[in-house]
Order: C-alpha cells, then sequence, then structure tokens
C-alpha cells in the first residue's frame, strides 16, 4: 500500500514532466502572426535609417549592412519566401506562412550578421525584420547583445 502511495504521484510527476518537454518549439515562432498588408504599413512607418541616424554612415554599419544584403544564407529559404511575397503581397495571408520568413530572416546565422554592428542592429535589422515581423523576443538580450528600447 504504501509503494502505492508513492508510485503514483511519481509517475504522474513524470508523465507531467514528459508532457511538457515535448511541447517545447525549438524554435520561438512570431508571437503576434503578421499579414502581408500589416508588415507593409509597419516597415513604411520607419524613416530611412542612412539620412536620421548618424551612426548610419559609419563604417561599421555600412560593413554589416553590405554583409548582411550579400550574405550567402539559406539563399533557398529566401527564394521560397521571395516566391511567396510575389503571389500574395497585396493579401492578408502570413508573412510567415511555412516559416519562410523565419528561415530567410531570422535564423541564428543572421543575427549573427544583424548583431555585427549595433547600430545596423537598431535603427535597421531589428525594426524591419524583428518588430515589424512579429518576432520582437529576438531584438532584446539573450538573443542580441543589444536591446531596442536604450
Amino acid at each position: 500500500m504504501n509503494k502505492t502511495l508513492f508510485l503514483v504521484p511519481l509517475l504522474l510527476l513524470i508523465g507531467t514532466g514528459v508532457y511538457l518537454f515535448q511541447g517545447q518549439k525549438g524554435n520561438l515562432e512570431n508571437l503576434v502572426p503578421v499579414n502581408f498588408q500589416q508588415y507593409e504599413n509597419c516597415t513604411m512607418s520607419f524613416p530611412n535609417p542612412y539620412p536620421y541616424f548618424p551612426c548610419s554612415q559609419d563604417s561599421g554599419y555600412i560593413d554589416a549592412y553590405n554583409h548582411f544584403m550579400n550574405a550567402t544564407y539559406s539563399p533557398q529559404a529566401c527564394r521560397n519566401y521571395i516566391i511567396y511575397k510575389q503571389y500574395n503581397i497585396l493579401t492578408t495571408k502570413l508573412i510567415n506562412q511555412n516559416n519562410y520568413f523565419f528561415n530567410c530572416y531570422i535564423t541564428e546565422e543572421v543575427r549573427q550578421i544583424a548583431n555585427f554592428n549595433e547600430c545596423f542592429f537598431k535603427h535597421f535589422y531589428a525594426p524591419y525584420y524583428l518588430t515589424c515581423a512579429g518576432f520582437d523576443i529576438y531584438a532584446y538580450p539573450p538573443y542580441t547583445p543589444y536591446s531596442i528600447d536604450n
């Protein structure tokens, strides 16, 4: 009898742990699903960083921008996103359908490139690719050494 009283809570605890562990996701999904219309409206609300932020004229910003634009990160994922975008840009479909947006612009490799320069991260990458796309969580530590709040 005593063994049964001990075993039932133990099995329940193990079962709960397994259930919760399997429910975790490897990659964070966008916390706020964003459609193309919302994304376009959001990105249009930001000024072009170049004339408005003095740091955008520094060589570090320019190097980070060029590296970001010319990087060979997951070209297939970006092709998939571009094709998907061409057919759906004027719709209310979600921009991250099938993780196309994430796999092109938000992967760890891409975020490492974006973190190369604080100005580039705060005034270009984070607003356009994280905040507007619903991936705000990546705009703060521990995913980046910077915080878009300051």
